[in-house]
C-alpha cells in the first residue's frame, strides 16, 4: 500500500522558488529519519532509534516540483501481524488514518504543539501502549530538531501533510521549543507522577502552572530511593489516591520561558511536618 505525503517549505528563499541546499538537506534527513523511526514502531510495535529498521515501511522521495518547493514523499506499507492486530484489516480506510494519526500525534507531542488524536485514528491509537508513545516522542526528538534546520535560514515554515490534510506545522515557535535549555535553578515541587518508565527514566507529572501533565526525565545520578518514590506516586495515583511526592528538579525552558520538561534530581515522600490538616498527600483519597 502506498501512502502519499508532502513537505511544503514556505517563506524566505522558498517564496522565490529556491532553498539553500545544506540546511534543506538537513531538514529532509531529519524528517525522513523521524518518519522511519515512527513507522517502524507503527508497523512492528518495536521501539528503536538506530540500527536496521523494518522493511515493512519504506520511504521514498520523488523529484521536487519545478517552480515550487513541495517535496513529495511516498511511503510503502506492507502488512504484517502487528499492523493487522492494530488496524484489524489491511485496507486504505484503516491503514491510512492509523499511520496519519500516529505521525501527527507523536510529531506534535515532540515539538510542543497540540496533541489531539484525529477522530478517525483514535480507535487505533488507543490500542497502543501510552508509555511507548511517550518514549517514541523522546526518540524522534533529535531528528525532528534537525528537521527544523531550514527554518529561520532559508524558509520560515515547513508543513508536513497527507495529501490535503496538514499533520504537522514546523515553525520558529516549535523550533524554539526543541531548542529549550536547562535552567540553572533547582526548584522543589509537590506533584504526582502520572507515568514513569523505570528502564528509560522518562515519564510525565502533573504541573499546576500549566494545569496539565509535563514530561520529565530523571538525572543520571538519581538514587534508587528517589526512583522508588516516583513509582509509589504513580501507583498510588492510579489507585485513586492523591499520589503526591516531593521532587527537586530543573526546568528545560524555551527562550520565552515555556516549559518543555523537568529533569528530576531527587524525589521523596512529603515529610509529615508539611502535611496539610494531617492528610498524607501520597495515600489520601482524591476528592
Amino acid at each position: 500500500m502506498e501512502l502519499r505525503f508532502q513537505a511544503k517549505f514556505e517563506g524566505r528563499d522558498a517564496d522565490n522558488n529556491r532553498l539553500e541546499a545544506y540546511p534543506t538537506a538537513q531538514s529532509l534527513e531529519g524528517l525522513s529519519w523521524a518518519l522511519a523511526v515512527t513507522l517502524h514502531y507503527g508497523v512492528t510495535g518495536d521501539l528503536r532509534a538506530r540500527g536496521d529498521l523494518s522493511r515493512s515501511a519504506k520511504i521514498y522521495f520523488s523529484p521536487s516540483r519545478r517552480g515550487s518547493f513541495v517535496q513529495d514523499i511516498f511511503i510503502e506499507i506492507q502488512q504484517n501481524p502487528w499492523l493487522l492486530g492494530i488496524v484489524g484489516g489491511y485496507a486504505a480506510n484503516t491503514v491510512t488514518p492509523y499511520i496519519n494519526g500516529l505521525i501527527g500525534y507523536t510529531f506534535n507531542q515532540t515539538i510542543g504543539a497540540a496533541k489531539v488524536i484525529p477522530r478517525g485514528a483514535a480507535k487505533f491509537i488507543r490500542k497502543l501502549n501510552g508509555d511507548d508513545l511517550d518514549e517514541l516522542a523522546v526518540r524522534i526528538e533529535p531528528p525532528l530538531t534537525r528537521a527544523h534546520t531550514a527554518i529561520g535560514k532559508t524558509a520560515e515554515t515547513v508543513t508536513f501533510k497527507s495529501r490535503r490534510t496538514p499533520l504537522v506545522l514546523m515553525n520558529p515557535i516549535t523550533k524554539g521549543y526543541l531548542e529549550a535549555r536547562l535552567t540553572d535553578e533547582f526548584e522543589t515541587i509537590d506533584t504526582n507522577v502520572t507515568s514513569f518508565n523505570l528502564l528509560t527514566g522518562n515519564g510525565r507529572l502533573y504541573f499546576l502552572e500549566t494545569e496539565g501533565t509535563v514530561p520529565f526525565s530523571v538525572h543520571s545520578t538519581i538514587g534508587g530511593d528517589s526512583r522508588n518514590a516516583l513509582i509509589r506516586s504513580m501507583e498510588h495515583y492510579s489507585l485513586g489516591h492523591e499520589g503526591k511526592v516531593r521532587i527537586t528538579a530543573q526546568r528545560f525552558e524555551t527562550s520565552d520561558e515555556r516549559i518543555k520538561k523537568f529533569v528530576i534530581t531527587s524525589a521523596e515522600e512529603v515529610p509529615q511536618a508539611d502535611w496539610v490538616q494531617g492528610r498524607d498527600p501520597l495515600r489520601s483519597r482524591r476528592t
